[in-house]
């Protein structure tokens, strides 16, 4: 068979040279990369360290980090401002503490010594926030604001001891301050005044009554029922006080209801006050009353006054 030459279809071109060129620029321009910021496995190839080639790559020594001395380090490096407390923001924007609040609650801290009532604190620390008038969503930030306020001593460094910012409710706050303040071994003796409580000597019922009812609300975990108070109150009664209860409970104080028992000793704490109140003695004017060892030397001093007009 006779074989055909395949015919040239390329297009003459009478500018060969001039394309030529053009593609060949393409083809340089195609191939060219442009440089990416150098990798970490370039920075590990170099001989520079890694911070010098990273300041170069910057454009030189301008954020280069100040220059720290030892003495620099030794300086404590610490927030600006500290608090414990996480305090949120007031809804309502009209609310501001005063200052005069805020001396207020500070005039008298809480340190926390054995001595001192944390309840009684806290009881007088709310009642002088509430007296703000702020609704019940900003009344805890009230107390979450002015509480630092309230503690001194050993209670301020127990405050201090939490991170920043880590009680995030007074709820948190309150049980944290009664733990660390109240602790199980206090509870306990508090347990233990409250079961042996009994009458004192020369004490009248109403101030009996008032005693116990103050212990109770010192320690309000106590967990005892009314039942258990009023057993462990008329237990501490003289047999005497005893025989007027089961007098007016008509035969015996068992027999009544938890509400008829306490009306029956609130009753006759009530009585016996106006009774004591009416029997307060009453100095007569131009008389000076003396107790029993003033009495003792103006006599003696009376006695040597005789004694010596006699000699004379």
């Amino acid at each position: 068979m006779r074989v055909k030459n395949p015919v040239n279809t390329t297009p003459f071109n009478p500018e060969i040279t001039k394309t030529e060129r053009k593609n060949r620029k393409k083809k340089k321009q195609a191939t060219t990369i442009t440089p990416d910021k150098p990798s970490s496995s370039d920075y590990l190839s170099t001989d520079k360290p890694l911070v010098e080639n990273d300041m170069v790559e910057r454009g030189g020594e301008g954020n280069r980090p100040p220059r720290r001395t030892l003495g620099d380090y030794a300086y404590q490096q610490g927030p600006k401002h500290y608090n414990s407390i996480f305090i949120p923001p007031f809804n309502n924007k009209v609310v501001e503490l005063k200052p005069s609040l805020l001396s207020l609650i500070g005039s008298h801290p809480f340190a926390g010594m054995d001595h001192e009532d944390p309840y009684t604190y806290l009881s007088t620390f709310m009642e002088l926030c509430n007296t703000m008038g702020a609704s019940d969503e900003d009344v805890e930030v009230v107390y979450l604001r002015a509480f630092p306020f309230l503690v001194a001593g050993k209670a301020k460094a127990w405050l201090q001891s939490h991170p920043n910012k880590s009680l995030n409710t007074w709820e948190e706050v309150e049980e944290k301050f009664i733990v660390r303040i109240f602790p199980p071994s206090r509870f306990i003796s508090a347990k233990f005044a409250i079961v042996t409580f009994s009458k004192g000597s020369d004490e009248p019922l109403c101030e009996m009554w008032e005693r116990f009812k103050a212990l109770l609300w010192r320690f309000p975990n106590h967990n005892f029922d009314d039942a258990a108070q009023l057993h462990i109150f008329y237990s501490g009664l003289q047999p005497q006080t005893k025989i007027i209860l089961d007098a007016l409970a008509g035969g015996t104080m068992m027999s009544k209801s938890l509400e008829e028992a306490f009306v029956i000793i609130d009753s006759i704490a009530a009585s016996d006050y106006q009774s004591h109140h009416d029997r307060a003695p009453t100095q007569r004017k131009g008389i000076m009353e003396l107790d029993t060892q003033n009495a003792i030397l103006a006599q003696k001093k009376l006695l040597a006054q005789q004694i010596e007009a006699l000699k004379k």
